[in-house]
């Protein structure tokens, strides 16, 4: 009987081992992926904060649209007054000439840009 507890004990062990380190390994790859921007998007960096719906990049006051979304460096959506001047960022517009999508841009992928 003794035998047999110390037998389960050792399986539950292993098996709580095992999903730690799926779960760590499936965090590591969710935190290094690789952020696909839209090819028709634009480079620039954010100037001080207006009042919505305009952002300023690179000295231009740019109309946001509805519904637009800004992006952190971890891809999580933030609020337009959480804009950080100064960021260098990729931004796309729709087709009436609106901001539609503001990404800040992580050094990787400023580094990638560069090329």
């Amino acid at each position: 009987m003794r035998k047999t507890l110390t037998l389960l004990t050792l399986l539950r062990s292993f098996a709580l081992l095992a999903i730690f380190l799926t779960y760590g390994a499936v965090t590591v790859a969710y935190a290094q992926q690789i952020r696909f921007l839209p090819a028709n998007g634009k480079r620039g960096t954010t100037g001080e904060s207006l009042p919505l719906p305009q952002v300023k990049i690179n000295r231009q006051a740019l109309a946001l649209a509805p519904g637009g979304l800004i992006f952190d460096t971890n891809n999580r959506t933030i609020l337009h007054q959480n804009l950080p001047q100064g960021a260098d960022v990729w931004y796309q517009f729709n087709i009436e000439g609106q901001v539609q999508h503001i990404y800040i841009l992580r050094p990787d992928e400023q580094a990638r840009l560069k090329r």
